[in-house]
Order: structure tokens, then sequence, then C-alpha cells
């Protein structure tokens, strides 16, 4: 299962909309999330992966992939122990 979430254009509740997408991934035991924040500024991206580097956010997944060529997105991998 795939979980997506686009954050462009910037939206306010970005914090609560993250949050709510990574709970639902650990529910529904996805494999995958994609954050898109398009071609907004570099304060997005690092805002993004700030939230997702708290101990906290971090503990649930097993790792992250940032593409910066056109579209920019963040994959959120998850591995789960059957």
């Amino acid at each position: 299962m795939k979980l997506k979430l686009n954050v462009y254009p910037m939206i306010p509740d970005m914090d609560e909309k993250l949050a709510e997408i990574i709970q639902k991934a650990v529910d529904n035991r996805a494999k995958i999330v994609e954050i898109a924040y398009g071609e907004a500024a570099d304060n997005v991206k690092k805002r993004i992966l700030n939230f997702l580097r708290k101990k906290d956010i971090c503990k649930l997944y097993s790792r992250l992939e940032k593409t910066d060529k056109g579209w920019g997105r963040i994959y959120v991998h998850f591995r789960w122990e059957d």
C-alpha cells in the first residue's frame, strides 16, 4: 500500500497532516508514504524533514528517500515484520 500527501502549496496545518498520514501508514501497515512538496521553498522541505526526524516519529519508519529534481518529493519507507 502506498499513501500520498501533497503539501504544495504550503498548508498551514502541515504538521497535523504529516502526523495523520504517518499514523494512517502505521495503522494500515503501508510500505511507503510519498510526501510531495513540489516547487515550494527550501524551508518547506526543511520543515517536513524536521518533523520526520523527531524521535517519536523516527522510530516508526525504516528510511527516508529524498528527490530534488523537478517536483520535490520525500518518500518514507516502512519495514514491517510479519
